[in-house]
């Protein structure tokens, strides 16, 4: 009996484990997940400082400044980045600063360097209008003690420059699971092979080597088995470390879809092997020594929906990422769907915005056999089950696939 997705969800969420936790050198930690949350240990800037070129002085000296009546002071001091202001700014002063240098004691404002004039060790102030908020504050933008980045954070660019901010060169991040990848089936031949009559070739191991990765796995391809349980059973076996077996094929229920009966001789105690939706129905499901194991139709649209709407928000919770779901939105159908469904069913579709509605075109090809409908898709159309047909304009649930 086939159960929802949810409820496979809630099954499965229950029984699969976090990686590992590992320090890594920062360089290789893009796109890897942090395990701890990061603390800043500085406040950032680190002190006053200044965001231009030009001259740190005291306001109150120069703020009646103007074209026609500039204010003279005093060069006391030069300040490039990088050093510290040996003299403190006293009435009458100024002292010639560079973007990002320390602000010296007793100054309070900035002057921009196209509004000086200097003549040997005397600067003429034309303009002083706000150079008193000329000044980046310590700790404006980082504070001591304030959390910078989660733990289960996925680690992009600017994740990596706060890391190397904060002087986090090995930063503690999850070990990314590894994902065995199968394919079963008399038809299929590897990618490197010619094509001989009724064959076809692995596209499948090949697409869910991407969508992997894309989780945050680390895909191994096993290649592809003809349909015998001894040889799927030998491509299984002797691999650690695995955090997810994937197989393709052989999850049906024709003469030779043998995945149950391969999870009967590796005495792996099935969860469930149908879900209620198309496509993606057949989903066999179980855990092999703490592993699991999943085995999916051979079709590599159904293939592609189960893992998507399964396998990857599991995927993401056994990296250690936060948010394990794609993103929802809702949006009116551009053109008809014209099929009714008594089961749940998932429509590759192609969405926009135009004039700030969000609008979703369901993909011609739509077969469980088809692949090349996948390419111009950026979302699933989630149609509940015993739907008729949809008009265009109707309103529909989105699972976005773009993050």
């Amino acid at each position: 009996m086939a159960i929802s997705l949810e409820d496979s969800m809630s099954i499965l969420l229950e029984k699969i484990k976090l990686q590992k936790k590992t320090h890594i050198s920062l360089e290789d930690c893009y796109n890897r997940v942090l395990a701890e949350d990061i603390i800043a240990d500085m406040d950032f800037p680190p002190f006053d400082r200044s965001p231009l070129d030009g001259y740190a002085v005291r306001m109150e000296d120069v703020q009646s400044a103007s074209s026609f009546n500039p204010v003279v002071l005093k060069q006391v001091d030069y300040v490039p980045a990088g050093s510290w202001p040996s003299k403190k700014v006293e009435i009458g002063m100024a002292t010639r600063i560079m973007t990002g240098a320390k602000i010296p004691e007793g100054a309070d404002a900035i002057i921009r360097l196209e509004d000086t004039e200097v003549q040997q060790d005397m600067v003429s102030i034309f303009a002083a209008k706000d150079a008193n908020h000329n000044i980046c504050r310590q700790g404006e933008e980082i504070c001591i003690g304030q959390i910078m980045l989660k733990k289960g954070t996925v680690i992009k660019d600017g994740a990596m420059g706060i890391l190397a901010m904060l002087g986090r060169s090995k930063p503690l991040v999850y070990e990314q699971p590894k994902v065995a990848i199968l394919a079963t089936g008399t038809e299929i031949v590897s990618v490197d092979q010619p094509l001989t009559k009724g064959k076809i070739r692995n596209s499948n191991s090949y697409m869910l080597m991407a969508k992997v990765r894309e989780a945050g796995g680390q895909p191994i391809l096993l290649g592809q088995v003809k349909d015998d349980i001894k040889e799927m059973e030998k491509k299984l076996i002797g691999h650690e470390n695995i955090a997810m077996y994937i197989t393709t094929g052989g999850a049906s229920v024709g003469d030779y879809d043998l995945m149950e009966q391969l999870f009967y001789k590796m005495k792996i105690p099935m969860l469930f092997s149908r879900l209620a939706m198309k496509p993606g129905m057949p989903v066999i499901t179980g855990f092999w020594h703490d592993t699991l194991v999943v085995a999916l139709s051979g079709n590599p649209a159904s293939a592609n929906v189960s893992f998507e709407v399964l396998l990857r928000p599991l995927l993401r919770k056994m990296a250690g990422i936060i948010e394990i779901e794609r993103p929802r939105a809702e949006a009116k159908l551009k053109k008809a769907f014209n099929k009714k469904s008594k089961s749940r069913r998932f429509i590759w579709a192609r969405c926009e915005n135009i004039d700030g509605a969000l609008y979703a075109e369901p993909i011609d090809f739509q077969g469980n056999g088809m692949l090349s409908g996948l390419l111009p898709a950026n979302a699933l159309i989630d149609v509940s089950a015993d739907s008729s047909c949809l008009p265009i304009g109707t309103r529909v649930n989105l699972r976005l696939l773009t993050d």
